[in-house]
């Protein structure tokens, strides 16, 4: 019988089919070894599917051969999750479209993914003022002390301080990346990279190669809400990235906190909108 975690890589090469129609396909049939072999007028019954997206999957379905497609894949990518596995992040389960494959390097603690131990997300700006830089230290290392594991992206400014403070407050941070877990982007950070192997967690869902894409980083953001039980702006422009973790980690029903700025500060803009919009104010390090 051919491993249930091979249909959910072979499902996820379906064009047309995202991380949340896959959810919707497993939930209907119960396993996506039942979906593969429906029919296509079953696959319709599935919200979300037509007939013409019936039709693709069907067609493209003869072309691919779960279990050797998964064989030759981990020859590449041995460390890998999927919502089949037990170790797979409970609350990542929680979002309307986990990611079908979650790859990772370093150091993984399964108290974290059986969401035993709590993960805050910091994000912001990456050109952050010396008052951004001071209070990402101050917070993070409050968190660890409590015993918080800090999520960030790895991108520069904000992310990168809030990983090095954890670091050097001698906690675990995860970096979730927009690119595999082998490419780090921006390449400044590679150093910081090589410290989180070795004291925390690289997180993607990206394969191991995968080059940096603009397109990758929003996606990219999801993960970074859905990990955690609250998620923390620190500074951020009106269309900064951070924000939309922000608006995600709060569609997800999970707490969201910002860091005030001066309004003369263009990088405290997005802070200030979203705390008028329902966010946590932070005062100070044990608000």
């Amino acid at each position: 019988m051919t491993d249930e975690r091979a249909y959910w890589l072979a499902w996820s090469q379906i064009a047309g089919v995202g991380p949340t129609l896959l959810l919707r396909i497993y939930r209907h049939f119960g396993t996506l070894a039942a979906a593969w072999a429906a029919s296509a007028a079953a696959l319709e019954a599935v919200d979300g599917i037509g007939d013409m997206t019936a039709r693709t999957i069907a067609a493209e379905r003869l072309a691919l051969d779960p279990a050797a497609l998964w064989a030759t894949h981990q020859q590449d990518n041995p460390d890998v999750w999927t919502p089949a596995d037990a170790d797979y992040p409970r609350l990542l389960l929680e979002i309307p479209g986990p990611p079908p494959l979650l790859y990772y390097r370093g150091q993984v603690a399964l108290a974290e993914n059986r969401g035993e131990v709590g993960l805050v997300a910091i994000v912001g700006t990456r050109h952050p003022s010396s008052y951004g830089e001071r209070w990402t230290y101050r917070l993070v290392e409050a968190l660890v002390q409590a015993g918080f594991t800090i999520v960030s992206g790895l991108a520069e400014g904000i992310d990168a301080i809030a990983h090095q403070a954890c670091l050097d407050a001698g906690g675990r941070t995860i970096a979730v990346l927009g690119t595999g877990v082998n490419r780090v982007y921006p390449p400044s950070n590679r150093a910081l990279a090589q410290q989180i192997d070795r004291q925390g967690l690289i997180l993607s869902e990206y394969p191991r190669g995968t080059g940096p894409d603009r397109t990758h980083f929003p996606s990219r953001n999801r993960i970074i809400a859905g990990l955690c039980r609250a998620t923390l702006v620190i500074e951020a422009g009106s269309k900064s990235g951070a924000l939309i973790t922000a608006r995600v980690a709060n569609d997800y029903g999970r707490e969201v906190y910002a860091l005030p700025g001066s309004l003369d500060n263009p990088q405290s803009r997005g802070c200030l909108e979203i705390i008028a919009g329902g966010a946590q104010i932070i005062l100070d390090e044990a608000s």
